[in-house]
């Protein structure tokens, strides 16, 4: 009985002896943090399939970033007024994108200031706060980032310069401060014959790379309808995937949230 009393105290004074290390243990352990990447959904051209667009981003809890081009806005195949309005007041971004999606570098400064700046005077008439502007093509040169940040955009997206398959070696993404705030870099746009696994890996570059900015470019949302167009079916299950990577540290932000661009007055 000794022997077991003798025993059960030694026990006992060691339990006590370890705890203190083990409580510090506790307090000193960190949760592992988890890598950001922020992926904007960008829709270029106003086109009228966005609507439906919109409402799919919405049930999976998304907001996407919308680029108009004021000028032919309620013309065939584009959004209306109405239309612009109640994607706007669901939570998305409206942004810029010249009156007619003309290629700015082929333009003097004095007709990119008509198109950039008329353009986003016409989305603050109609109610909007235009923040980002995105360049028609992708097209843009130091006369056009010079003529949108007097216009009063605080950032504006390129098309380009991110890893893809054209690309192998360049940046994975884009930085959620980017070096040059008006000429955000992305991937390619998304066309029909972007595969789902495609879409995936943009993003996976990203976090397997230290997370970042991937601003995804996409045009018209249908089933057979030019170049430029990715299915439905195809984008469904893209937007689920990309869902489900929150709980790895993978959020969806439009462009204007995700580097914090700010709503400035149109110049007089």
């Amino acid at each position: 009985m000794k022997i077991f009393r003798r025993v059960a105290v030694f026990s006992a004074a060691l339990a006590i002896a370890m705890a203190p290390g083990q409580v510090g243990q506790a307090k000193t352990a960190k949760p592992v943090k988890k890598v950001e990447t922020v992926v904007s959904l960008t829709f270029d051209d106003g086109d009228s399939t966005h609507l439906a667009v919109a409402r799919m981003l919405e049930r999976r809890g998304m907001r996407g970033t919308f680029y108009i081009n004021t000028d032919t806005i309620g013309d065939e195949l584009k959004l209306t007024r109405r239309h612009l309005a109640a994607i706007a007041g669901k939570g998305h971004e409206i942004g810029g994108h010249t009156l007619t999606h003309i290629r700015l570098t082929e333009l003097t400064q004095s007709e990119q200031e008509g198109q950039i700046c008329d353009d986003r005077r016409r989305l603050v008439a109609w109610g909007y706060r235009p923040a980002t502007l995105a360049y028609p093509f992708g097209a843009v040169d130091s006369d056009a980032k010079a003529v949108a940040r007097r216009c009063g955009y605080d950032a504006a997206r390129s098309v380009g310069g991110l890893r893809e398959w054209k690309c192998p070696g360049c940046p994975a993404s884009e930085t959620t401060r980017p070096k040059d705030r008006y000429e955000i870099r992305t991937p390619s746009s998304v066309r029909e014959d972007t595969l789902l696994r495609h879409m995936k890996q943009q993003v996976l570059n990203a976090e397997k790379s230290g997370g970042g900015l991937v601003p995804l470019v996409f045009h018209r949302v249908c089933d057979r309808c030019g170049l430029y167009s990715v299915t439905p079916e195809r984008l469904n299950p893209f937007l689920d995937w990309l869902a489900a990577r929150k709980s790895r540290g993978t959020v969806v932000k439009t462009l204007q949230s995700a580097v914090g661009a700010r709503y400035r007055p149109v110049p007089g």
